[in-house]
């Protein structure tokens, strides 16, 4: 029973946090089909690698969840008359410490830094996800839409 409560505590967690779309070349928002957009051509000139840090919910109502049910869990399971105080205390920091960081992990995702010449000689930089990788050298469009400025092939 206990396993069954805690691996739906985990799911949850992670299903809120797992949704996350941190502006892909590959995925259009619905503010953007059936737009124009523009186009230009350039040229990668360098590629660093990056970490996306999505906001998250930082009122930490996630981990105060977690750690109530985790207080409970632990009261319920665990010693008797002032033991069961002590497991509470202890299971419920630890499953709120838990929470926080799998949120904090699941908030950040690989991306690039793209640095392009534009036709006209100027330079621009770019971040985006690593799903389309880039060498310097690279013909490449940049695609400006109301959603920001992608680089693609």
């Amino acid at each position: 029973m206990i396993r069954i409560l805690l691996a739906i505590v985990v799911l949850s967690v992670l299903s809120g946090c797992a949704s996350t779309d941190f502006g892909s070349p590959d995925v259009y928002q619905r503010s953007d089909v059936q737009r124009a957009g523009t186009l230009e051509q350039a040229t990668v000139v360098r590629v660093r690698r990056i970490t996306i840090q999505v906001p998250g919910n930082n009122s930490g109502l996630t981990g105060l969840v977690s750690a109530g049910l985790g207080a409970f869990l632990g009261s319920k399971t665990i010693g008797n008359g002032n033991g069961r105080y002590v497991a509470a205390a202890m299971s419920g920091a630890v499953t709120g410490f838990v929470a926080q960081h799998v949120s904090d992990a699941l908030s950040r995702t690989a991306g690039l830094e793209i640095v392009v010449r534009k036709a006209d000689g100027s330079l621009r930089v770019i971040t985006q996800p690593d799903d389309q990788l880039f060498s310097p050298g690279d013909h490449v469009l940049l695609m400006d839409t109301s959603s920001g400025v992608r680089v693609t092939y």
